[in-house]
């Protein structure tokens, strides 16, 4: 070998260390069948020392040595350790030379030796429990194939010697336990023959030892069970597997008598030698008739009561009993948890006053004890007290029992109190913010219109500061400090509808689980449900909990409304990252953006949505519900939706129900005007000279803009309607150098107008002039349809500003 070894690791198998163990032969006085085989060794191989050792934990011992005095040697730095751990024949012809053993104090001790030879003895059962070697002072010349083989031989008589000796001694006990047990001891051979029987057996089934000796099993075994029993045999003798040895089973016997008893039979097997096939089966067997018969009767007797007391430990509820004098004799373990307590046994043999404050155990003794002893029961909502002091919220159901003792029945209900708070608390919140959002849209609508009309008022005293009259000017002046105090007034209005956005990291899953407990109650018909899909993990966005809530709670309330009203219905929720779910609907809100997301689902069996009203939906004073609806639910979710970033998709089947997609970005970041690089324009007449389309569904608003661009040098073409605009660029669309639009038109919006424009001449300047700018910013991706933003009023320079920045901006054909 390469490598150089001087302390050998100890032989470390605990399976053979116990296997040695069992056969209870170390420190045993010697063996002389083993003290011939030492003896041949030592002749056969012409050595003077032979030693059949045994490897324990930490020493080997030697159970027979022949030339050789001491009675054992140590683990490690030992030729036998080394043998042990091949499992085959270990021969060394000069250990002085072999840099393995060179070193050992065996070698270079007093011992001196120089030739090694052993074999491991290995037993039945394939443990290897010592050794068989010889050694010598002198080296050998050689060690030959027959040498291994004869060495191996040697050592496999002795690891047998070992064995049979150890069989020697268990016989005679196994004989006295055998004819001394009450059981019945039967053996049979491979044919399934009897060739043991004892007392037991003969007490046990009826025939005498000369009458069963010779016969089959079946003398045993009931007629219906012969075919399964033979076979089972047969199986075993062809080689394959038990089912039975090893185990302990039930099974009937027949007696002599033809009466069949349950017996508990243990089955064990030893094997022929040198083959795998079965020489013969040992079986142990109780009568357990009369056990049986005993355990079913008290079983039968505890089944009730085990029920009971089952049925008593399942519940959620604490229950417990007292006894007259009101003290705890048993409780299940929700009872004694529900108050803080790790188990029952902390309560048993005390008052029940213990889980009570004083004031609360004097209540119920007083108001709550005359009804139970007078009417046998009394139910209330009483605060008990925990082990560490704290105030459980409980509802209190106490019953008379037999023996004068009580029967409490105990819930907790903070969390249902908390939950109850926790809805009114919503509801609160969602009221408000419905009237914020119905303000809201009133204002807008009403401040849109005074806008223009201040546009009008403030357009025009700009165009009149170019008079020369003193007076004129000092009028314009004053009409201008009216209109700017009435643009504030309406910046106020606009305010009374907002609420001030609180955006934090919410679980989508409480809050679907919210809309469905406040929905659940108020379904027309109890056929009718509201289910809720969620993933086990969290799912986080970033939004104000409020208004997530009102978003999700208008569908679904949408949805309820869709029901039949005497019929079953179902309403779906689901939420999910929108990655795993695809859009099914169309876009109606919105747009979908890149980057994660989640999608929330709420689906319904209801009437469905015409095709030619899905458009209409979100728009406001829309409804379907006739005097029932205000048509500003779903028009309040789109402008949330739009604040956040989101986008919601809508399908609809009449007659098969309606599908909500809500997809809300894990960040939501507002809308805003792309930051566009404007070309240089320092010059005041930048507008001299271009031609200018101007729209408004106010002609006010367009004749005060066209007059004001008439001033500024443009020649302006002023439209009361978004078609004559297209129609106007469609004919020459060179001819025109910027287009000035307003949002809100009751034909085509602004952003609409824009789209088609776009369309006909991609870099054609636009500019908004609108009274309700902030709006812009919940119309996600409509910002950048325009190349400047204007709000109204406007004086004439804020105009040419604005304008001027529009035609700076480079677009890039397509």
């Amino acid at each position: 070998m390469n490598e150089i070894v001087t302390t050998f690791p100890i032989h470390d198998d605990a399976a053979s260390l116990a296997a040695l163990r069992a056969l209870r032969v170390l420190d045993t006085p010697p063996d002389p069948d083993l003290d011939v085989i030492t003896l041949l060794a030592a002749d056969r191989f012409d050595c003077p020392i032979a030693l059949i050792g045994l490897g324990d934990a930490d020493r080997f011992w030697f159970k027979s040595r022949h030339g050789f005095v001491p009675t054992e040697a140590t683990r490690t730095d030992n030729f036998c350790s080394h043998a042990m751990i091949m499992r085959d024949v270990l021969a060394v012809l000069d250990a002085r030379e072999d840099p393995r053993f060179a070193a050992i104090p065996a070698v270079c001790g007093p011992s001196g030796i120089r030739f090694y030879a052993g074999a491991p003895l290995i037993t039945a059962a394939g443990h290897c429990i010592g050794t068989l070697c010889v050694m010598d002072t002198r080296p050998h010349a050689q060690f030959t194939v027959r040498d291994h083989t004869a060495l191996k031989l040697m050592a496999g008589q002795a690891a047998a010697c070992i064995e049979t000796a150890r069989m020697r001694q268990d016989q005679p006990i196994s004989e006295l336990i055998a004819q001394t047990t009450t059981d019945a001891f039967v053996c049979v051979d491979a044919d399934n023959r009897i060739i043991h029987w004892n007392r037991g057996a003969e007490q046990m089934f009826g025939w005498r030892a000369a009458e069963a000796i010779g016969e089959t099993l079946d003398l045993l075994v009931p007629n219906r069970h012969h075919h399964g029993h033979n076979s089972g045999m047969a199986r075993l003798r062809g080689g394959g597997r038990t089912k039975l040895v090893g185990k302990t089973v039930e099974v009937p016997a027949r007696c002599k008598t033809g009466h069949e008893i349950l017996v508990e039979l243990s089955l064990g097997m030893w094997p022929a030698e040198g083959e795998g096939l079965p020489k013969g089966f040992a079986s142990i067997m109780r009568d357990v008739s009369e056990r049986k018969r005993q355990e079913a009767e008290r079983d039968a007797a505890e089944a009730v009561m085990a029920r009971r007391v089952a049925a008593i430990e399942a519940s959620n509820d604490g229950i417990a009993f007292t006894d007259a004098q009101g003290i705890f004799v048993f409780m299940n373990r929700a009872h004694a948890t529900m108050f803080g307590y790790p188990d029952p046994s902390h309560l048993i043999g005390k008052p029940w006053s213990v889980l009570y404050g004083d004031a609360t155990a004097q209540e119920i003794g007083t108001a709550a004890m005359p009804q139970v002893f007078r009417d046998g029961r009394w139910r209330g909502e009483v605060p008990g007290r925990c082990a560490d002091g704290t105030i459980i919220d409980q509802e209190v159901s106490l019953s008379l029992s037999a023996d004068g003792g009580l029967v409490c029945v105990t819930r907790d209900i903070g969390h249902r109190l908390a939950t109850e708070r926790e809805k009114a608390r919503l509801r609160e919140q969602l009221m408000l913010a419905q009237r914020q959002e119905a303000v809201g849209q009133l204002a807008s609508g009403i401040a849109h219109d005074f806008n223009n009309l201040i546009a009008a008022i403030a357009g025009t005293a700009s165009l009149l500061e170019a008079f020369p009259d003193e007076e004129v000017r000092r009028n314009v002046v004053r009409i201008q400090k009216a209109a700017s105090t009435a643009t504030a007034l309406v910046d106020k209005l606009l305010a009374l509808g907002r609420r001030r956005s609180e955006r934090k990291l919410v679980d989508v899953r409480q809050i679907l689980i919210s809309v469905r407990d406040l929905v659940t109650p108020s379904l027309a018909d109890k056929r009718q449900s509201v289910e809720v899909d969620c993933p086990e993990t969290p799912l986080q966005v970033m939004a104000d909990e409020t208004e997530l809530l009102q978003v999700v709670l208008n569908f679904v309330l949408n949805a309820r409304d869709a029901l039949p009203r005497n019929a079953p219905g179902r309403i779906d929720i689901a939420a999910a990252m929108a990655g795993d779910a695809p859009p099914t609907g169309e876009i109606v809100v919105g747009r979908i953006r890149p980057g994660p997301a989640v999608i929330i689902r709420v689906s319904d069996t209801g009437c469905g949505i015409p095709r030619d009203e899905l458009g209409q939906v979100f728009q406001p004073f829309f409804t379907r519900k006739g005097d029932a609806g205000t048509g500003l639910g779903l028009a309040v979710v789109a402008g949330i939706v739009g604040n956040n970033g989101g986008a919601v998709a809508l399908s609809s089947q009449p007659g098969r129900g309606t599908t909500f997609e809500l997809y809300w970005p894990l960040r939501a970041e507002p809308g805003a005007l792309p930051i566009q690089t404007p070309l240089p324009a320092d010059s005041d007449d930048a507008l001299a000279g271009k031609a200018v389309l101007v729209v408004d569904d106010n002609a006010v608003v367009v004749e005060t803009l066209a007059s004001m661009l008439e001033r500024a040098g443009a020649e302006p073409g002023p439209c009361l309607d978004p078609a004559t605009v297209i129609e106007a660029v469609e004919e020459d669309p060179a001819a025109w150098d910027l287009v000035i639009t307003d949002y809100d038109m009751p034909q085509m919006n602004g952003a609409e107008l824009a789209r088609r424009l776009r369309e006909i001449r991609p870099d054609l300047p636009i500019l908004l002039v609108t009274a309700l700018p902030h709006l812009l910013e919940r119309r996600n991706g409509e910002a950048a349809l325009f190349d400047g933003l204007l709000a109204k009023p406007a004086s004439l320079t804020d105009l040419v500003k604005a304008a001027r920045t529009a035609l700076s901006v480079r677009r890039r054909p397509t």
